[in-house]
């Protein structure tokens, strides 16, 4: 319960108020433990739930636009869902344990618009009250169902004809909601949780504004051209967005296309048109980046399109119902094409999701799009210095990453790596870096500089100096790293200022760490102690 409690009341945690998604994760510990394959197992059941929840959504607005011919809608709505199930963009969404608040929030509001679709055709006020309870739903996993309101005003709308009386005035609450859900997330943002500094992008609005098309138009390409796709996130690029005139390119071709359908005179096409364009500018737009101020230069990531494709398809099943209703030689030539193409997706997809099996093989994989990526930068030269034995090409990326920008948690990390590798220079470097929290520890709030000079004066044997250094960062208020290495340095630092019992102590203690390194360190230290048979200093190996 504490953990439920927390859930809900610490609203800064990871910088985003999503208590369902946290919840769904602590079930997942509750029922499989470490069984990170059940982790997935869950992400793929609630996608193929989405995937039924899709076909349901293209089957019922679709009809809004189109003869009645039950049949043909469902057979090019199951296909169009395919499409939408097997594209690659879909990986990210689906393979990433953390991306399931996408899938959550998806979950939630397709079930709220069918809801409300039900109660505008007549449904009781049971049914509205289902939509409310399901918005709470989708905002409470993921921030992004902000949107929410305004999807279903877009629904409201275009089923004027067949909802009777339904006034506008039921999207009240909605929108009071809406504006709640959005200040909790301006505030979780500005005040997260065991955070050192807060990631601020103070990118100019016109920028912002550049991104958000560059971003649109990548979108769509990569819809269409499921080809070169590259997660994570992307960054700027020498002050331009990644790929800038492919985005506008696109962009400017999907407005004319719009423009295009709009000067037809086919009402009923252009009405469509109209629903789709804005079904999914609303979903995107609370991703695009314009407004926010944290994490800002995040400019585009496969996961943002989890909801806004339906949108898409539901577009394209809007044109191959209206373009095979006559014939039912075009009804098959539709659905040979759609199944191959979604048979296409789903092999264009493997890759994608293979490199899916880490952060670092996820980040990697952006390096290779964009090799000025800060973020990628600093996760793949961690990764490089902490398991994969190739220390100077991680600091060079984690050099490289504070050079574009200057995050503490990349500097604090730059810093352990250096104690840690003790090249000439290198320990003189982190005491120039460390020296405002040699003088004041209390500014370090997250521990990291202080390991590292910590480490710095361990390895030099300074070993009272090394034992304050660690107790304090130990004891840092919003410490957010292991803290298994640190306590075995203490604990050998302590053996070495004759502090045997607490030595003993910390290090007894360690003998239930998950790192088998520490723990056989430890017991050596411990045995060693004990008998009195050991070598001084004896901190390493």
């Amino acid at each position: 319960m504490a953990n439920v409690s927390r859930a809900f009341c610490d609203l800064g945690y990871g910088a985003i108020w999503m208590p369902v998604t946290f919840m769904s994760y602590m079930l997942d510990v509750s029922l499989f433990g470490d069984n990170w394959y059940a982790y997935h197992s869950v992400n793929v059941l609630i996608h193929l739930v989405n995937a039924w929840l899709v076909f349901r959504f293209l089957r019922d607005q679709s009809r809004l636009f189109v003869s009645d011919n039950a049949e043909h809608v469902d057979m090019i709505c199951v296909a169009c869902a395919l499409l939408w199930a097997f594209h690659p963009m879909r990986a990210e969404g689906v393979t990433f344990v953390a991306s399931r608040k996408e899938e959550l929030w998806t979950l939630f509001s397709l079930c709220g618009l069918l809801q409300y679709g039900r109660f505008l055709k007549g449904g009781s006020v049971c049914h509205y009250i289902a939509v409310v309870a399901l918005f709470v739903l989708a905002g409470m996993s993921k921030p992004t169902a902000v949107c929410f309101p305004f999807l279903a005003f877009v629904m409201h709308f275009t089923m004027r004809r067949v909802s009777g009386r339904r006034s506008f005035i039921w999207l009240a609450p909605l929108v009071v909601m809406s504006v709640g859900l959005g200040c909790l997330t301006v505030y979780s943002q500005s005040h997260p949780t065991n955070a050192v500094t807060i990631d601020v992008y103070d990118a100019k609005l016109s920028w912002r504004l550049l991104n958000a098309v560059v971003a649109t138009g990548l979108y769509f390409w990569y819809t269409f051209v499921p080809t070169g796709i590259h997660l994570d996130y992307r960054a700027v690029f020498n002050g331009w967005p990644i790929d800038g005139w492919l985005g506008i390119t696109c962009f400017c071709t999907v407005v004319g296309c719009v423009i295009l359908v709009f000067a037809m005179k086919n009402n009923s096409l252009r009405s469509a048109m109209a629903y789709t364009t804005l079904l999914f500018s609303f979903s995107i737009g609370p991703t695009l980046g314009v407004f926010g101020y944290v994490n800002g230069d995040q400019a585009m990531a496969d996961r943002y399109t989890y909801f806004p494709h339906v949108a898409i398809v539901l577009m394209i099943a809007i044109c191959m119902i209206r373009f095979a209703e006559s014939s039912s030689i075009r009804l098959r030539c539709v659905m040979i094409v759609m199944l191959l193409v979604a048979a296409v997706e789903a092999a264009c997809a493997i890759p994608v999701v293979k490199s899916y099996e880490n952060g670092y093989t996820a980040c990697s994989r952006t390096l290779t799009k964009d090799p000025c990526n800060w973020r990628a930068l600093r996760i793949v030269g961690n990764e490089y210095c902490a398991r994969l034995n190739r220390v100077d090409e991680g600091i060079a990326m984690l050099r490289k990453s504070l050079r574009i920008r200057g995050s503490q948690q990349t500097a604090d990390s730059l810093a352990y790596v250096l104690a840690m590798r003790g090249e000439s220079g290198d320990f003189a470097e982190v005491k120039r870096w460390g020296s405002p929290i040699a003088a004041n520890p209390s500014l370090d709030e997250g521990g990291m500089m202080l390991d590292a000079l910590g480490v710095v004066a361990m390895r030099e044997r300074e070993y009272r100096l090394a034992v304050r250094y660690f107790s304090e960062g130990l004891s840092a208020r919003k410490r957010n790293h292991s803290r298994d290495f640190s306590e075995l340095y203490l604990g050998l630092c302590l053996a070495n200022v004759g502090e045997d019992l607490e030595a003993v102590r910390i290090l007894t203690r360690l003998g239930h760490s998950r790192v088998e390194y520490v723990r056989r360190r430890a017991a050596n230290a411990v045995r060693a102690i004990k008998t009195g048979n050991r070598r001084t200093p004896f901190i390493w190996e």
